[in-house]
């Protein structure tokens, strides 16, 4: 689990340290204070060697990337054109530095560098274990690509039951989930169905939209080994009814599957469901990153339960 997170002129953060993280973590600020961004710095720092992939991970594909993308990793006008990242995951501290191709290595860093359109991504230290980082879409997934993860998930030695018993924990109606391969003649299609105890077993789409939105989070988890989960604007497409659910369930993946969460919100009713949710779970494993712009570029401080109380009766401003 990172646990400590030390961004340096990368993007819009001048310096951002960040200490503490929890298991689960909402990233709340106004629009344009970084919360995208620092997704991609925790998304660097857990897999550094992926880079490449980054372009598109959060963010609209616009031109190409050595052009349009690359270049804005490091903060405008940073001192000899070099951003830094570091992370700290349990007893294995990580250090990254991009730097301009005009650039030497910084202090510090040493070869391999990798090179990524018109930057270079230097290593420091000796570490070579990498965190895992997936990051999980809010689309709606279609009923035929659900089945496409499910059936990912059951090829997994235990996957069927985790899935089973996570998701009857989320929602306690659910006896079993099973594929039904469908009535061809009636061009059905195959289904994911489960037991709710009616007469018969209900497409998972009819169970209610958070049951169905935890379901593809679980199975993209479960199918694909993965540390850390990524999640921008997390509240989209949802129902504020079933925001609650979302986050219990989303706090049950973490303890179960020791996977740490972090994912972004522009709203408040999804803070004051997060908020509840962890209010009934010990112990309290919520923490809320709050980002704010000031002149000096993108700040940003670790709210613990005590100060998520205190800003929730302010009436924080997320927007």
């Amino acid at each position: 689990m990172i646990e400590e997170l030390v961004l340096e002129n990368f993007r819009g953060f001048r310096s951002l340290e960040l200490k503490g993280l929890k298991p689960v973590n909402l990233i709340v600020g106004h629009n344009n204070t970084g919360k995208t961004s620092l997704l991609e710095g925790i998304l660097l720092s857990c897999q550094a060697g992926e880079v490449a992939g980054l372009p598109g991970m959060f963010r609209p594909v616009q031109g190409r990337d050595d052009l349009r993308y690359f270049p804005w990793l490091i903060r405008d006008r940073a001192p000899n054109g070099t951003a830094t990242l570091k992370c700290k995951d349990g007893v294995v501290e990580k250090s990254f530095a991009l730097t301009d191709q005009t650039q030497p290595p910084p202090a510090g860093f040493s070869v391999p560098a990798v090179r990524i359109g018109p930057l270079l991504l230097w290593w420091g230290g000796s570490h070579r274990r990498d965190a895992i980082g997936r990051v999980v879409s809010v689309q709606n997934r279609l009923p035929q690509d659900l089945v496409s993860l499910i059936g990912k998930v059951y090829r997994k030695r235990d996957g069927e039951e985790i899935f089973q018993k996570l998701l009857a924990k989320i929602d306690p109606r659910i006896k079993k989930v099973r594929i039904d391969p469908g009535v061809d003649k009636n061009n059905d299609g195959i289904q994911i169905v489960v037991d709710i105890g009616l007469s018969e077993l209900l497409p998972l789409a009819q169970v209610g939209q958070g049951v169905y939105r935890l379901a593809t989070i679980l199975a993209d988890i479960i199918g694909e080994k993965t540390d850390v989960l990524l999640i921008d604007e997390i509240e989209n497409g949802l129902h504020h009814s079933v925001q609650k659910q979302i986050w219990t369930g989303l706090a049950e993946m973490a303890k179960e599957l020791k996977v740490q969460i972090f994912a972004t919100t522009h709203s408040g009713e999804c803070l004051h469901a997060a908020h509840k949710a962890f209010l009934e779970r010990e112990p309290y494993d919520l923490g809320v990153i709050q980002l704010f712009r000031t002149e000096d570029g993108v700040q940003g401080r670790l709210l613990d339960k005590e100060h998520i109380e205190a800003a929730i009766e302010a009436d924080i401003e997320l927007r």
